[in-house]
């Protein structure tokens, strides 16, 4: 896959969690992690935390409850927010 059909895939995926606060804290957290990982640097923000690097279990914990999370949304069982606004809020 190509960067141009990765970045429509994520846009496409977050779209289904996008107005799920809670899922989309955890995507945040784990994103800011994964670039933490790759030593660049993120915004500091009031909520920040220290890095404490995931163990490969919790890190696939995580990935199976954001999973879940849009299957829920898919389902009509949560609902989602779009993408537009999330990347407004970013």
């Amino acid at each position: 896959m190509n960067t141009m059909n990765l970045n429509a895939e994520l846009f496409r995926e977050l779209s289904y969690i996008a107005d799920n606060e809670s899922s989309m804290k955890k995507l945040l957290a784990y994103v800011k992690k994964l670039v933490a990982q790759q030593g660049q640097s993120s915004v500091v923000c009031e909520e920040a935390v220290p890095y404490r690097r995931l163990t490969r279990e919790e890190q696939i914990a995580e990935v199976n409850e954001m999973c879940e999370e849009i299957k829920l949304i898919r389902a009509g069982k949560l609902k989602g927010r779009p993408a537009e606004e999330l990347l407004n809020e970013l």
